[in-house]
């Protein structure tokens, strides 16, 4: 069953206009959302934390910080679930995900959309509160092409999310390989659109090389042609190779797919792009390489996406462009924080 693609319209950000003569600035209030998760070194969960522990900074300087309430800000997320190139070697990982994506995303006003990718991203599910809607598309995905255009899917989503209404708070679910294969979206373009959108991503991963490699042993075949590796005597008791017999030698033939070991030695020289945009954003990174791995990850990660802190500040800079964000603890050193590191704020469109 294919998802279909559904546009959405919906004008996203609070404008202010300033008159003078007849020049028009259009500038944008912004309100940067923050999601902090705070653990102690054994990884347990804190939560007795207040706004005045907090010590949150842009560009170095102190901002004023406001705790929020999770359940004031209705959650508008977006799974990206790749059925391209290795992905296909996963589809008996993605069964029930239909269910572990439902606990994720929690109770109505909540809402999801399902977006699968290959070379493209080639469908999204309308927004809706219940994922049992799309159940069985997301638990039987259609087998995509040969691609695995990450950054284009990452702009995608963003691109619905940044449609959604302004005061929900923005995540994305990626499901995929570790690097991209295909993209046409330059990387800095996903993060500016990351920073502008206060949207944080959360990557679940598995290796393409061991996924292929695991595929290729469960489906042998001569992929190329015959090499041999040398000549052996064979025992006097057995099997023997085709053109042997127990007294002389024969030529021992093996089959290689050539093509495995050099995407090998090239997939550790890349970098894992899908764990960088996700520590970009604030959200987290986890690896899996079955389905029990993946089901322990979704629920680490659905317990800290609703225990995590909601940080929000105006800040006090309008300079355009990237800002870097810090947050601490000054009282509490002995505890991990984690937060997203910047955002990006834009530059002031003129209208004459």
């Amino acid at each position: 069953m294919k998802l279909k693609l559904r546009k959405f319209a919906a004008v996203v950000g609070i404008w202010s206009c300033v008159a003078f003569a007849q020049t028009t600035l259009h500038t944008t209030t912004t309100l940067v959302v923050v999601p902090t998760l705070v653990q102690t070194s054994d990884k347990d969960l804190v939560y007795s934390l207040r706004a005045e522990d907090f010590v949150l900074t842009d560009n170095g300087v102190p901002q004023k910080v406001t705790l929020e309430e999770e359940a004031k800000r209705p959650l508008s997320l977006v799974v990206l679930m790749q059925t391209g190139g290795d992905a296909r070697g996963q589809f008996p990982s993605y069964a029930h995900l239909d269910t572990m994506i439902a606990e994720l995303l929690g109770e109505a006003p909540n809402e999801v959309s399902i977006v699968n990718f290959d070379s493209q991203p080639e469908a999204a599910s309308p927004f809706t509160t219940n994922v049992a809607e799309w159940g069985y598309a997301i638990d039987h995905p259609d087998t995509g092409d040969q691609g695995a255009a990450i950054f284009d899917s990452l702009a995608y989503g963003l691109d619905l999310l940044q449609k959604r209404p302004a005061g929900n708070r923005r995540a994305i679910l990626l499901l995929s390989q570790e690097h991209d294969v295909g993209s046409k979206t330059p990387l800095k373009e996903v993060v500016r659109e990351v920073g502008e959108t206060n949207t944080a991503i959360y990557s679940v991963t598995f290796s393409a090389e061991k996924t292929a490699a695991r595929e290729a042993f469960k489906n042998p075949g001569p992929s190329n042609p015959p090499i041999t590796v040398g000549n052996v005597t064979p025992p006097t008791v057995g099997t023997y190779p085709k053109g042997g017999d127990s007294g002389s030698p024969a030529e021992l033939k093996a089959y290689f797919n050539l093509s495995e070991p050099l995407r090998l030695i090239l997939g550790a020289m890349s970098k894992n792009t899908s764990a960088e945009v996700a520590t970009l954003s604030g959200g987290e990174w986890s690896g899996f390489d079955n389905a029990q791995e993946l089901t322990q990850d979704l629920g680490v990660l659905t317990n800290h996406l609703h225990n995590s802190y909601v940080l929000s500040f105006a800040p006090t800079s309008s300079v355009p462009g990237l800002h870097t964000i810090k947050v601490q603890l000054i009282h509490h050193p002995e505890l991990l924080v984690s937060a997203r590191s910047n955002y990006w704020a834009s530059e002031p469109s003129i209208q004459r």
